[in-house]
């Protein structure tokens, strides 16, 4: 994850990012169900089941252990309240573009198709719940990811998958944005390079 083994958190000025835990699953529950969330979250726009939900933390707490990758809980300190989610997955996209000049990409390894030329990326992702929208959190939890991925994990950058209709999401990535590695992947999403 983005945290090294024997490292349980990060800590910014406002925030908490911290390992994912079992006991954080009805928060994720209830965010990835919301409408709001799920239209820039998914393509197609449909909401989580609780079932996937549950699959999804399952697999984030495998990704820690597998890859040394995964999201993070950001708590806010003031409070403790767990608020969102920000950290680096492993993304897998078409080593060389198509004719139509869109490259596909995975979210995880095992969703690729065998028989393609793949490049692995790390992806800097982030999910907050409404309810603190516009108050700067994701910007500061995406410095914080960032700055370790660069200081700790000496990565020079990072993919941030984001459909184009996010502009809250595309202003947070824009920040820490490199535009000549940027890629585009089929499905409407943009990936702007993050400097790290």
């Amino acid at each position: 994850m983005t945290v090294a083994h024997g490292t349980d958190r990060l800590e910014s000025a406002r925030l908490v990012p911290r390992r994912i835990a079992p006991d954080d699953l009805p928060f994720f529950t209830r965010i990835h169900a919301l409408p709001e969330v799920a239209q820039y979250r998914y393509p197609g726009g449909r909401p989580r089941s609780p079932e996937e939900s549950a699959a999804w933390l399952q697999a984030t707490l495998e990704s820690y252990a597998q890859l040394a990758l995964g999201y993070l809980a950001v708590r806010r300190k003031e409070d403790g309240a767990l608020i969102g989610r920000c950290g680096l997955m492993d993304l897998v996209v078409e080593s060389a573009a198509p004719e139509h000049g869109i490259r596909r990409g995975w979210f995880g390894r095992a969703q690729a198709p065998a028989g393609v030329a793949l490049t692995f990326e790390c992806e800097l992702g982030y999910t907050f719940d409404p309810a603190v929208w516009g108050q700067g959190f994701a910007t500061e939890a995406v410095g914080c990811v960032r700055d370790y991925a660069r200081d700790v994990l000496r990565l020079s950058y990072a993919i941030s998958a984001i459909l184009p209709q996010n502009a809250r999401s595309r202003r947070v990535a824009e920040r820490y944005a490199d535009r000549p590695r940027g890629l585009r992947l089929g499905g409407g999403w943009a990936l702007p390079a993050v400097s790290c």
